[in-house]
């Protein structure tokens, strides 16, 4: 009876074991993979510095695709006056050409259909800034050509500026005297045998006696100053920039010549400051700052080939 007891027993275990690996868990295959479009991120905007020359980005770096199919790319530029723009395989070369904001868009795709993407990012170059903003005392005879517009100065005129352009016989070009930034003054002279006059007027004789005239100037490049005036010396290849200053009735009046200062070219603001005394005279006038109606400069000689050229900021009587 014993033996057909375990015999029954060992059937049943063995009927159990069989109906467990019968009943054994399959899970379902996983659903198939479906093809993914690309993936474009960290594409952001840029700001690249004035004479940067030409900048470099891989599309490599900011596209991605899950299947890693080859991507294929189209880009366009919004303004061909600041920046033009060549794509070799997936590198992007920008190429500088003037200041502002222009937007590139890129567009991508893998080759399936509704796979494109895209995205726009903007490359601003950056222009030049005028310099930091004078905090000593000034007078009223100053001016930091902040607010006044960008462009020509005959388009953006500044209340009591005046500028007039001559050549050596007395004919009346147009002077290059342009406001850059919304900050600062850009004069050009490389037109031969050209000279021009800008000066400033007050609403009356001021006393500056003690005073100083001072500037900031940049990016300043001339032929050699050569210290004589093209008309009042008689020599035409006189190249200079005088500073000056006068009264009511031009009775009284000081000068200096730039070629007497040692400017020099540099990307940075530079400061000049002159007392009103150490002035020498114009036309023979007397020096006398306590008695100064206007004040000015005058800049004459450069070319096309030799332009005199700089920028400048702040400029005026401050204490």
């Amino acid at each position: 009876m014993k033996s057909k007891k375990y015999i029954k027993q060992f059937v049943y275990l063995l009927s159990f074991a069989l109906v467990m690996i019968g009943c054994e868990y399959h899970p379902p295959d996983p659903p198939p993979v479906e093809n993914q479009p690309p993936v474009i991120t960290g594409l952001n905007d840029l700001s690249l510095p004035l004479n940067f020359g030409t900048h470099e980005m891989d599309f490599a770096n900011y596209v991605s695709d899950q299947e890693r199919e080859i991507i294929t790319y189209l880009v366009s530029n919004s303004n061909d006056t600041v920046i033009t723009i060549s794509l070799d395989n997936t590198v992007l070369t920008i190429t500088e050409v003037g200041t502002g904001p222009s937007d590139i868009n890129v567009f991508a795709t893998d080759g399936h259909e509704g796979h494109e993407v895209e995205t726009t990012f903007t490359v601003t170059v950056e222009g030049i800034w005028g310099a930091a903003d004078y905090t000593g005392n000034v007078t009223v005879g100053f001016l930091d050509f902040n607010g006044f517009g960008e462009g020509h100065i005959y388009d953006n005129p500044i209340p009591g500026l005046t500028v007039e352009g001559w050549d050596y016989d007395w004919d009346s070009p147009v002077p290059d005297v342009k406001l850059a930034n919304n900050d600062h003054l850009v004069i050009t002279n490389e037109v031969d045998r050209q000279w021009f006059w800008i000066d400033y007027r007050l609403d009356g004789d001021y006393d500056f006696t003690g005073k100083k005239l001072r500037f900031d100037y940049s990016y300043f490049i001339a032929p050699a100053l050569t210290g004589t005036h093209w008309d009042e010396d008689e020599d035409l290849a006189a190249v200079d920039i005088r500073l000056w200053y006068v009264n009511t009735g031009w009775s009284t009046g000081g000068a200096i010549y730039f070629s007497s200062l040692g400017l020099e070219y540099s990307t940075d603001w530079q400061e000049v400051s002159i007392p009103l005394e150490d002035f020498g005279s114009l036309w023979e006038m007397p020096v006398d700052p306590s008695q100064i109606r206007y004040i000015g400069l005058e800049i004459w000689g450069g070319t096309s080939s030799a332009p005199i050229s700089f920028r400048l900021d702040n400029f005026g009587i401050v204490d």
